[in-house]
């Protein structure tokens, strides 16, 4: 019987030591040639839509400031958009692109607000690494491997777990046909993420209760509560989700709703040193009741929750990561050059709604400092 390298070698795969590589290099036929394309021609890919949420428009114009510098380092990898004549979607590089896009629209900011020729940019055409007859399984497979070398040490957690699942799950699939520890071994292998780290996260996406991990991505629960909760059993998991989901609903400005959480917490990681299963339901039912009569219990000084409470919330939590934001880009040493690029009337209406801003903010502090 042929061997399954052997079979991915019959399917095109034409390096028998690792079934990625070719589509890593793009040489199954007739595809991997180069191509100038012109950037309107090339559509962003739906299935980076786990990877856009994590990039930030400072950064495509700080991306687009370096290409501007020197040049385009790494060719964007398209394939052909199925059903459509000369169009394309991205396999790797959304964010060149936008920083591409950026530079283009700025070039034509500048002929409009200088009475300048019309005249078409040189990044409006790029050279691309184009590749061919791609199932869609590869094709994503192919985006996924593109970004978790490049973009292996995520900040954001919940990405990374979502990309290493769905990168894993497809090379179980056809053309591949790897067991899921051969798939976990290619995981390992491209990303730069230790291996200890890559089980965890895979594990807590596929393993764990999803209102948990709801709560893991909204940064009420830590990854490292979450992997003991991994140890509590599927029924456990979702009745512990709900009492987490009722504790966050809490208002914040209760000095209860931290007590309660960490009372609730470490009674789910004793709960997994029990060996005895009757004394472990018991526990978890005690934990749980305990838990469920505080939140009821709990009630802000001088009784309802008013409209004051969520007033502070907003200036509490919403004003100094807004505050953070501004001075981050007032900061940015291309602010002044991206700013050059807005029209006129954007700029007026910017600095008016800023004024505003400044406006509403003066009259809140002084009435907070006449009480």
């Amino acid at each position: 019987m042929a061997s399954k390298l052997d079979r991915l070698k019959n399917k095109g795969f034409k390096n028998t030591e690792n079934p990625l590589e070719s589509i890593v290099r793009g040489d199954q036929e007739p595809g991997g040639e180069y191509m100038e394309l012109n950037i309107d021609d090339i559509e962003v890919n739906p299935d980076n839509d786990i990877y856009r949420e994590a990039d930030t428009e400072e950064e495509i114009v700080l991306l687009a400031n370096d290409i501007k510098r020197s040049g385009l380092l790494h060719n964007l990898v398209v394939c052909p958009k199925t059903g459509t004549a000369n169009r394309y979607v991205l396999l790797s590089g959304e964010r060149r692109l936008r920083a591409l896009l950026y530079l283009v629209e700025q070039e034509r900011c500048e002929q409009e607000e200088k009475n300048l020729p019309k005249v078409m940019s040189n990044w409006q055409k790029v050279q691309c690494k184009v590749l061919r007859n791609l199932s869609d399984t590869e094709k994503v497979v192919y985006l996924d491997s593109a970004n978790l070398q490049v973009r292996g040490g995520f900040n954001n957690e919940k990405v990374f777990r979502k990309a290493s699942q769905r990168f894993v799950e497809n090379l179980q699939k056809e053309p591949f046909n790897l067991s899921e520890g051969e798939a976990k071994k290619q995981l390992k292998e491209i990303s730069p993420m230790n291996a200890k780290t890559i089980d965890k996260a895979l594990d807590i996406q596929k393993y764990l209760d999803v209102g948990l991990r709801e709560l893991l991505d909204a940064s009420f629960l830590s990854r490292a509560e979450c992997e003991y909760y991994l140890r509590l059993d599927e029924n456990e998991q979702i009745k512990a989700a709900d009492v987490f989901k009722k504790i966050k609903k809490m208002n914040p400005l209760l000095p209860e709703r931290k007590k309660i959480k960490k009372s609730m917490t470490q009674a789910l990681t004793e709960l997994v040193t029990i060996a005895d299963i009757e004394e472990r339901d018991r526990a978890f039912a005690k934990a749980v009741q305990e838990a469920e009569e505080a939140v009821a219990a709990a009630k802000p000084a001088g009784g309802k929750i008013t409209s004051t409470d969520k007033d502070h919330n907003f200036i509490a939590g919403k004003v100094p990561m807004t505050t953070k934001k501004l001075t981050r880009i007032a900061k940015a040493k291309n602010m002044r050059q991206k700013i050059e690029t807005y029209t006129p009337e954007d700029r007026a209406a910017m600095a008016a709604q800023l004024r505003e801003l400044i406006e509403a903010s003066q009259k809140l502090v002084d009435l907070i400092e006449s009480v």
